[in-house]
């Protein structure tokens, strides 16, 4: 976590800074302190990392100044800038950011002229405006040293919603005019969150030195002035053959020459100046940015996606974000980023940063897992009440037992005011031979919770029955996420290397589960099974984390089976390991719709599982593949010696599976989805 202090309040660049911390890293600590005055000497800038110092005089009409007003310029661009840098020194903060200007090179070059800044350009301020930002960039890096480091930002134009300057006058001709001159000009420019995304990288990695930030394309000013007609839903015609009147009306003397110059002059960097950490800062090209920059209200929708732990979100989400995307909405996430996680704390680390740099906002809310956790559970339900208060989502999808519970209560208020809640029950805890306190808790929860949910997407035959019954405004059926059939049906060329990484023989039978360790996924009755047969090349490779796999080792170390048994913990190989395998076996005890399995039908492995809700969705005994109770272990070893013992049988299996999962391709289910959305969406 990072704590940054902004000096200076209610700057565009300041406030959108903090506007976009707060919603892409809110683990960061934002704050700003007003420097007019004395006030903010009493400051304590010593709990800061980085200060980021925005305050300064903007630029007025440089003929109409007096003498005073020049001092003042000087005083506030200059001066504060380096009394702020001293005192954040003095402090110990180990960062100061200060975003200068373009303009210390000069104005823009008239139309017809190029002005290309490059490394080797000086600056040459033509007024004291940019005098006073050059001044200002020279005293706070006289004060860098390695325990104080010193960014500074030579800004081009920068541009976003509610920004000042040239672009709201461009915007409101755009949006009146019905011609524009053609102009081919190029200047250098740069969208706020462009921007705000690299003071954070700065802030981040603890950067000094001279940046040139820029968008990734130069912008001509009658192609922004086009896209910007087009955002706001108005045609505008570009005329050619107006060059020599343009390139005039640059030269005339004072304030009308200046504006000229501006709007169809020429001022640009290298392009190779603006490199920073493979650019990732420029998010958003010029027709994006402007249509970002322009939108109305209606295009602003937000929607969120929340489950109990981020795991649920990476695995089994991310198709649902960009059909929300595509559809124009602005999409957020939330869940446990810190714990209960079925991947690793590293796999979370890493879909963290993937959603950041996504433009996805994440906010962590400690939804626990477990209905006992009682004091998080109520965290939770507090914490998201205010995330959907203060965003105002128009789409709210969640889902697992327990997030769904948090959110549905949280947004009960929203729905009043058109918000549509989707509720996806990725298995009910109840459910035909489920124990009677799993009825007794969790059945009225979930009917209770039914009425404040606009639909229910369930992903099981049987769970579709049972919630038909509810008082959901919508009930509907979506197997699952599906299966990426091309991605599955397609590996097997490191089978043989990944045998021998885990110390296999090609003569080995070699039987996979893939999933969490847990009681519920009960790889104990596969592991006992390996103990009732005798055929030592039959081995068994179970792929995942869990809170049994400690249990799970001391289990195959109390049968003998080390060498025979493998725990591989965490994996993302899966498609591979499932091709070096000659049967899946999956002993769960409960599932909705288990995706290993459905992408080991779609590998086209064999499969041996339990006879429980989902499974029996996917496999019919004797068909696609081989049922057994799920704590009949000897049941389970009688069907994987029958496949390898029956190569035929195997192959029945295989092709009767390959077939019945095409009706479980990803490709259906995404269709479904967006229909589903687009209906829900409709309604709003």
């Amino acid at each position: 976590m990072k704590k940054v202090l902004i000096t200076g309040q209610h700057s565009y660049i300041g406030t959108s800074f903090e506007r976009y911390i707060r919603k892409y890293c809110p683990r960061w600590q934002v704050d700003s302190v007003s420097v007019h005055g004395h006030g903010w000497r009493q400051t304590d800038f010593g709990s800061y990392d980085a200060v980021l110092h925005v305050a300064g005089k903007a630029h007025a009409d440089v003929g109409s100044v007096s003498e005073e007003e020049k001092r003042e310029y000087y005083r506030v661009n200059c001066d504060l800038a380096r009394e702020v840098a001293q005192a954040a020194k003095e402090a110990g903060v180990r960062q100061f950011i200060y975003p200068g200007s373009i303009i210390i090179y000069g104005e823009s070059a008239p139309y017809g002229t190029q002005k290309m800044i490059t490394p080797d350009t000086k600056p040459a301020p033509s007024d004291f405006y940019g005098d006073s930002k050059w001044q200002a960039e020279r005293a706070v890096r006289r004060l860098e040293s390695d325990s104080f480091k010193v960014a500074v930002l030579r800004l081009p134009m920068v541009y976003g919603p509610d920004s000042k300057g040239n672009y709201p006058l461009l915007a409101k001709m755009a949006k009146r005019l019905p011609v524009f001159p053609a102009v081919r000009n190029s200047r250098s420019m740069l969208y706020i969150e462009n921007l705000c995304e690299l003071i954070r990288e700065i802030i981040e990695q603890e950067d000094s030195g001279m940046f040139y930030p820029q968008n990734a394309q130069y912008a001509a000013t009658a192609e922004l002035v086009r896209q910007i007609a087009h955002a706001a839903g108005k045609r505008i015609r570009l005329i050619s053959g107006l060059g020599p009147l343009l390139g005039l009306s640059c030269r005339l003397p004072g304030k009308a020459g200046a504006l000229a110059r501006k709007a169809f002059g020429n001022l640009t960097y290298e392009k190779s100046m603006s490199e920073y950490r493979g650019n990732r800062y420029q998010r958003y090209n010029l027709k994006q940015s402007v249509r970002r920059t322009e939108a109305r209200p209606h295009d602003a929708k937000k929607a969120l996606i929340t489950a109990s732990v981020a795991s649920m979100i990476d695995l089994f989400n991310m198709d649902n974000i960009h059909i929300l995307q595509e559809l124009g909405y602005e999409v957020h996430v939330a869940g446990n980023f810190k714990f209960g996680s079925i991947t690793s704390q590293e796999r979370v680390d890493a879909f963290w940063e993937e959603l950041k740099q996504a433009g996805i906002p994440a906010y962590h809310i400690p939804i626990p897992r477990s209905i006992a956790d009682i004091g998080n559970i109520i965290r939770s339900y507090r914490q998201m009440k205010r995330l959907l208060m203060e965003q105002q989502y128009a789409v709210v999808h969640t889902q697992s037992p327990i997030g769904g519970v948090v959110t549905r209560l949280a947004a009960r208020d929203l729905r009043k005011g058109g918000t549509r809640v989707i509720y996806t029950a990725h298995g009910f805890h109840f459910y035909r031979g489920a124990p009677k306190q799993n009825w007794l808790l969790f059945y009225p929860i979930e009917k209770y919770l039914s009425r404040f949910t606009d639909v229910l997407i369930t992903i099981n035959k049987e769970d579709f029955r049972r919630a038909k019954r509810f008082y959901a405004g919508r009930v509907c059926y979506v197997p699952g996420i599906g299966v990426d059939m091309e991605r599955f049906a397609a590996g097997g060329e490191r089978a043989d290397d990944l045998r021998r990484e885990l110390g296999l023989s090609k003569e080995d039978f070699v039987a996979v589960s893939v999933g969490q360790l847990s009681k519920r996924k009960n790889q104990m009755t596969a592991i006992r099974a390996m103990a009732q047969i005798a055929d030592p090349d039959v081995k068994y490779v179970a792929v995942g984390l869990g809170e049994c796999e400690d249990e799970d080792r001391r289990l195959v170390g109390e049968l003998g089976l080390e060498g025979r048994v493998i725990l591989t913990g965490y994996r993302e190989d899966v498609e591979e390991l499932l091709h070096m395998a000659d049967c899946f076996v999956f002993p769960s005890l409960q599932e909705g719709l288990p995706v290993s399995l459905m992408e080991a039908m779609a590998a086209g492995v064999p499969v041996v599982c339990s006879a429980v809700r989902g499974n029996m969705d996917l496999v019919t005994d004797g068909v696609e593949g081989r049922l057994a109770e799920p704590m009949d272990a000897a049941g389970f070893a009688s069907a994987i010696m029958e496949l390898k013992e029956h190569p035929g049988l195997s192959e029945k299996y295989r092709t009767h599976a390959r077939q019945k999962i095409k009706g479980f391709d990803a490709k259906r289910v995404h269709k479904k989805m967006q229909k589903l959305y687009r209906d829900c969406i409709d309604k709003i």
